[in-house]
Formats: C-alpha cells, sequence, structure tokens
C-alpha cells in the first residue's frame, strides 16, 4: 500500500498515530531514511536537522535505526569512479540506494528547506527513481514542508503524487477539504496531505 503523509511542518501528535499506526511496528523497532538535503545551504535551515533528530526521538524511534542520507553527497548519475574503485561495498551513506535498499526501512523523511535544491539532487544522483519505487511498494513517505512540496505538483520534476502545489507553512483560513479541481493546497502547520494508494484526504 502507497502511504504518504505531505507535512506543513512535520508530525503533530494526531499525525504521528496515523503515522505509527501506517508503519504497524514499535516506534523503536522503526528504520527511518532521514533525507536533510533540501536544508543544508543556511544555517537556519541546517536548524531543522536536530530538530527533525529530537522529534524521531520523542516518538521512540532511536537513533541507530536512523540513516541520515544526505543526495549532496551522492556521485551523480552514471558517474563511473577512478579512484574509489577499488572500494568494493561502498557504505550506504556514500552511494546511490537501490530500491530494493530504500525499501529494507519503513519510512522515509525528506526535510524542509529549499525544493528546488532537493529537486536538483534528486534528479542528479537518480535517487528520485529510486524512492518512487520503493514509495509505490510500501515504504511510508513523510514529507515536511519543502519534501511535501517536491512529492506533490509544485514542480514538474517532482515526485507529482498529486496535482496540486503544496503551499506550506499557510497562516490564513485553515482549509478543511481537499480541493477538487487542482488548486493550490494551502497547509496550514499541524495539516497534512494524507495518501492512502488512491485515496486522498486532508488530516
Amino acid at each position: 500500500m502507497r502511504t504518504l503523509l505531505l507535512t506543513s511542518s512535520g508530525l503533530s501528535e494526531s499525525l504521528r498515530d496515523i503515522f505509527l499506526r501506517r508503519c504497524g511496528k514499535d516506534p523503536g523497532e522503526l528504520r527511518v531514511l532521514l533525507i536533510p538535503t533540501a536544508g543544508i545551504e543556511t544555517d537556519g535551515a541546517r536548524e531543522g536537522l536536530a530538530v527533525c533528530l529530537h522529534e524521531l526521538g520523542k516518538m521512540g524511534i532511536r537513533s541507530e535505526n536512523v540513516l541520515i542520507y544526505n543526495l549532496e553527497l551522492i556521485l551523480s548519475k552514471g558517474y563511473a569512479r577512478t579512484y574509489s574503485v577499488y572500494v568494493e561495498k561502498p557504505a550506504m551513506v556514500s552511494r546511490l540506494l537501490t530500491p530494493e535498499e530504500a525499501g529494507s526501512f519503513d519510512a522515509v523523511f525528506v526535510t524542509g528547506g529549499d525544493v528546488s535544491v532537493l529537486c536538483r539532487e534528486m534528479r542528479r544522483t537518480g535517487f528520485d527513481e529510486a524512492l518512487t519505487a520503493a514509495v509505490n511498494e510500501g515504504l511510508v513517505y513523510v514529507g515536511i514542508s519543502a519534501g511535501s512540496m517536491f512529492a506533490a505538483g509544485n514542480l514538474n520534476e517532482g515526485l507529482q503524487y498529486i496535482p496540486n502545489s503544496i503551499v506550506p507553512h499557510w497562516n490564513g483560513e485553515r482549509m478543511t477539504d481537499f480541493p477538487k479541481n487542482g488548486e493550490d493546497i494551502l497547509l496550514s502547520d499541524g495539516q497534512a496531505v494524507y495518501i492512502e494508494d488512491d485515496r486522498i484526504s486532508l488530516a
């Protein structure tokens, strides 16, 4: 079953319940792939990594079960290794994961920051393809701000799980229904677009 939680600012208490119920495991057993790539261009954005790790810990997810996977450290798609070719089994954090490897995690958290940086690195490395395959096979996708925008219709080269663009951190009137005609989703902090197979709703 394909499951995505596209949030504005991370998992609220009610969204955590949805997430943990969908994962179907004790939090201490969950394995999480954490992609901070959108938020490493400025110090303000980099702070988000500490917040995300803190929030995962509060849910009971053990730090040793979290792989921080920064796409800026991954070689470009199609690049042939030269002086590192003697390393027969490069560590996961230094190479492109296969769809099967990505799918061996229970969830992927794609954090906030600059969505254009995230998209650039997803495309450069080819990880967007592996990620799509893993999500379609059941890897739970949690987007935070830019991570949600990348999965939605904001960018032509994004994942496009929904045609609508997401506007995170909306401070106006809170949306209560999912727009039916492709309009922007004005997502307040604490809200999420919840996708379960072909069912889409606001949570």
